[in-house]
């Protein structure tokens, strides 16, 4: 396939496991670091701030990857994480059940190891955020509505990292999915919300794939829209030129929910 065919996210041409080694992972060391090791960092300070917490947390990110789970997993108990593709759940599972085929995640646990202070503690780490999952699950963007084995409770936080990027397609797409992802937060609970601003591609192999392109203010302002209140933000700046990914910056986002909508 040309390089030059722009092909999406759900389409099965995406390949979710070198997509994820690639990007966030084993990939580009420079890719790499403002795409996990950066959000690692910061995912660490909330977490250990004490300003997001609870018992439950849900997870939707790009690849149903790994890496946001080891901080998180030192708060929340029972964690959910969810994508929109069966290829991503199939992912995750493989790296939850020590498969054959799973990505290799130690450079996030070994990071969140070494912020904690305790370096050699990587393995345990890993153990502790499998055992906080407590389900995968698929999402239909397409049905609006996912086929649960169990029922997800309403949850104390809503995780959100990069998905909107590479699943919705229009900015209504986002709106709604929005509204949808964080109908599962309790009043109260807490939006962590990592986005590619000014993202209009990414490539995986020889295949180049559309991104849903937004700014800061259509993101603040939604979210707002969305009944909550924002508490933290922060532009994450990029300094890589290349052509893995297109995108300006990275934006971090807490808000608080105060109203359903």
């Amino acid at each position: 396939m040309a390089a030059t065919t722009y092909k999406h996210y759900h389409d099965e041409e995406c390949d979710i496991k070198h997509l994820v080694e690639s990007h966030f992972s084993a990939g580009s060391v420079s890719i790499r670091e403002e795409s996990m090791a950066e959000p690692t960092k910061r995912l660490h300070k909330v977490f250990s701030s004490g300003l997001v917490k609870g018992d439950s947390l849900l997870v939707m990110s790009v690849g149903a990857m790994v890496y946001p789970l080891f901080s998180a997993s030192n708060v929340f108990s029972n964690i959910y994480v969810m994508d929109t593709t069966d290829a991503s759940v199939k992912h995750f599972k493989q790296w939850l059940e020590k498969g054959d085929e799973a990505t290799d995640w130690s450079d996030a646990s070994k990071l969140v190891c070494q912020l904690e202070g305790n370096p050699d503690a990587w393995k345990e780490k890993e153990e502790q955020a499998r055992r906080a999952v407590k389900g995968v699950f698929k999402y239909n963007l397409v049905d609006g509505c996912c086929n649960l084995s169990v029922v997800v409770p309403p949850v104390d936080c809503v995780l959100i990292a990069y998905h909107f990027n590479v699943s919705c397609k229009t900015k209504e797409d986002f709106k709604n999915s929005l509204k949808t992802f964080t109908s599962w937060l309790k009043i109260g609970g807490h939006l962590v919300l990592f986005i590619a601003l000014n993202m209009t591609f990414y490539r995986v192999g020889h295949c180049k794939f559309t991104a849903l392109t937004v700014d800061e203010k259509f993101v603040r302002e939604e979210v707002t829209n969305a009944g909550f209140t924002i508490e933290k933000e922060e532009i994450i700046p990029t300094s890589i030129e290349n052509d893995l990914v297109n995108y300006k910056n990275f934006f971090f986002l807490i808000a608080q929910k105060e109203r359903n909508v």
